[in-house]
């Protein structure tokens, strides 16, 4: 594997063991800084086969999405979807929604004022990609019972600003689109559709949009939508593959049918019946969820806080992730957030701030609130699959000895979900909202410690 930046997994080998330390570390790259508060982890495997399906499988239930600059909200009870990685040479981010989107099997609800924002926003670039303004203004997008749907605005033409209202019927189409078939028309409050008829006039003709590339085309009085072409405007924007197989509306409420097949479509309404927590399971792939790097392992992610509706996947501090099997890379920031956690801030420690080096780690705070102490803390697994600590070497201002036993007792007690192991460890059964499964082994690295996992053995 050749490193483009720093890669933390870089020391784990496929079999478990733990490759020689490299005596000096990749130089971390130039590059503009990653919107994570969490650091980068970049990689650029040789095999170009590879780097161009970073993909990541997930089922997932009762969940939330947001796409297009967070415009556009997806709701599913139940969809089946792979996640390809657009910028290969990061990891893929969930939260950012750095991919494009096969939904092979689902169900999507999206509310008349998520369509309304989203429209808008893809006819500014639309528009501003030609150097123009949008021709439309004032826009509302209303769902009705029956597959109906109304669309209020203002359109300029012939230097003026003219209102309309159309309402129509929505459909899908055998070939996966949508098709939206005009009812009534007002222009500037005058109905029209007894004019239009009267002289021939369709859609088509007045619109006169006839390339498919586009994303929306015309055919007689009907307007076609492909939503990977028409939601995909510029490259930044995710790719949504999904093959539309039934199309409802109630009042403020659209609701998608997608399956590859027809038995996709029958298992997602076998499964959108079935109550239960909200839910994502994911396998392979390289990505950053919530603060961690996760790569090559199954995890699941469940709603940290289900009183506010679904699993919102793309809101960070919204997940408990629990791993199966893989690896975990953390970042220093990540780790100190983990620490203050764990530990908490004030009472006896505080100012907790934690340091990643090669081989080990670094604890430093205040205690009792006016001495400095620093400590190391090396980090392995137990015998029943346990990640655990242990504090060695502590100082007080930098210079002065401390008793290790009495400061492994006292960080013993600190520990919110710790268990003494040893004379002077701490085994920890999870780190604030992760779930670290069976932990096989611990790698501590500059600006990172890395975590594998995987089944207990039997």
């Amino acid at each position: 594997m050749q490193v483009n930046g720093y890669n933390p997994y870089n020391t784990v080998s496929a079999t478990g063991s733990v490759a020689p330390a490299p005596a000096v570390a990749p130089v971390r790259p130039t590059a503009a800084a990653p919107a994570s508060p969490y650091g980068q982890d970049q990689f650029l495997p040789t095999n170009h086969a590879y780097v161009s399906n970073n993909t990541i499988s997930g089922v997932g239930k009762d969940i939330g999405i947001r796409l297009l600059g967070r415009q556009l909200a997806l709701k599913s009870d139940y969809i089946e979807a792979t996640f390809i990685d657009k910028t290969p040479h990061n990891p893929l981010d969930i939260e950012n929604a750095d991919f494009n989107l096969h939904i092979k099997a689902g169900e999507a609800h999206i509310s008349d004022v998520d369509a309304t924002l989203t429209v808008e926003h893809l006819l500014r670039k639309s528009a501003a990609l030609k150097g123009k303004e949008s021709p439309v203004t004032d826009l509302r997008v209303a769902f009705d019972a029956n597959n109906q749907i109304r669309v209020q605005g203002k359109v300029k033409t012939l230097g003026m600003r003219m209102p309309f209202e159309v309402s129509g019927t929505v459909s899908a189409r055998a070939s996966g689109e949508l098709q939206y078939d005009l009812g009534k028309a007002k222009v500037a409050g005058i109905n029209v559709s007894g004019l239009m008829n009267g002289l021939g006039l369709t859609v088509d003709k007045l619109l006169k949009l006839r390339d498919p590339s586009q994303g929306y085309y015309t055919e007689g009085n009907s307007l076609v939508f492909d939503l990977s072409r028409f939601m995909a405007t510029t490259p930044e924007d995710p790719q949504i593959q999904a093959h539309i197989r039934g199309v409802s509306t109630h009042l403020g409420n659209l609701s998608l049918l997608v399956g590859d097949t027809e038995q996709d479509v029958q298992r997602v309404l076998r499964e959108r019946e079935i109550k239960e927590p909200a839910y994502i399971k994911a396998q392979d792939g390289h990505a950053y969820v919530d603060g961690f790097f996760l790569k090559d392992g199954a995890v699941n992610l469940y709603d940290r806080t289900p009183g506010d509706g679904r699993l919102h996947i793309n809101n960070q501090g919204e997940l408990n992730i629990q791993l199966k099997k893989g690896m975990v890379g953390i970042t220093e920031p990540r780790f100190t957030e983990l620490l203050k956690d764990e530990i908490g801030e004030g009472g006896d420690f505080s100012n907790i701030k934690g340091t990643l080096k090669n081989g080990t780690s670094q604890l430093s705070g205040t205690m009792y609130g006016f001495i400095p102490v620093k400590l190391n803390l090396t980090f392995g697994s137990t015998t029943t699959g346990q990640l655990y600590f242990t504090p060695e070497k502590p100082k007080a201002f930098g210079i002065v000895p401390l008793p290790e036993k009495w400061v492994a007792g006292k960080v013993q007690k600190m520990v919110k979900n710790g268990t003494p192991y040893g004379e002077t460890g701490i085994a920890l059964g999870g780190m604030q909202n992760i779930n670290l499964g069976h932990v096989k082994q611990v790698v501590h690295q500059n600006g990172y410690v890395v975590i594998e996992t995987g089944q207990a053995p039997q």
